[in-house]
């Protein structure tokens, strides 16, 4: 009997991202259950050496629960809450996420801005620069980084220039989900900066240029 299957089934988005949400939500009460359970053994433990392997236990059950929450996120309809900032308090907020990061990338900070303000979704710009800053971790090529804020024009960039030993093909970055170069990763992340800048109203672009990969995000000037 010959049965002709799709090599590349066809599903839509919003089956795709209801998928993951509903698997990550389930996965997630597996994982509660299993923290109640750590909870109550180290209640029971009393040796030393036990009660220490119980809280390891705890923190990975803890750490994958926040892994897929993370995850399922990622896979929420934005909707952004756009309201005037300053963009030098955006700017702060880009260093903080790179503060907060573990094993943060070595970056170099220099903030051109003055008095502008710009309209944007802090929360969602916040996960942007989360993700640039997390990818630039994981492709580092020798020198810092340089991250910069600046007025050009009507408009406020955001550039992070990264060294590189050859040019990057950014043609699909963001474009295609699920493709990656990354041991372990999930061709999520610029996929996200794609998707969340367009959502706020910002723009992103990328360039080669004297051995760096330059990621610029714009923001339109809120007029005075």
């Amino acid at each position: 009997m010959n049965f002709d299957m799709p090599s590349e089934p066809e599903i839509s988005w919003p089956r795709l991202a209801a998928f993951v949400r509903q698997h990550t939500h389930d996965v997630r009460n597996g994982l509660n259950a299993l923290d109640l359970e750590t909870a109550l053994l180290q209640e029971i433990v009393t040796d030393p050496e036990g009660r220490a392997s119980v809280d390891q236990v705890r923190r990975q059950v803890r750490g994958l629960g926040e892994q897929l929450r993370a995850m399922s996120a990622l896979f929420q309809e934005p909707q952004p809450y756009v309201a005037a900032l300053a963009a030098r308090e955006l700017f702060l907020i880009w260093r903080e996420q790179n503060e907060s990061l573990p094993e943060p990338p070595a970056v170099e900070w220099v903030d051109e801005t003055g008095d502008e303000k710009v309209n944007v979704d802090a929360g969602l710009m916040a996960t942007v620069f989360r993700e640039l800053l997390a990818n630039a971790r994981s492709f580092r090529d020798g020198e810092p980084a340089i991250a910069s804020a600046r007025r050009e024009g009507n408009e406020v960039a955001f550039a992070l220039r990264e060294p590189k030993s050859a040019p990057v093909d950014t043609t699909a970055w963001g474009r295609r989900i699920f493709e990656t170069t990354k041991r372990s990763g999930y061709g999520l992340g610029l996929w996200t900066v794609q998707r969340l800048t367009e959502a706020t109203g910002a723009t992103v672009t990328r360039r080669n240029v004297d051995g760096a990969l330059f990621t610029r995000i714009a923001l339109p000037v809120v007029a005075a």
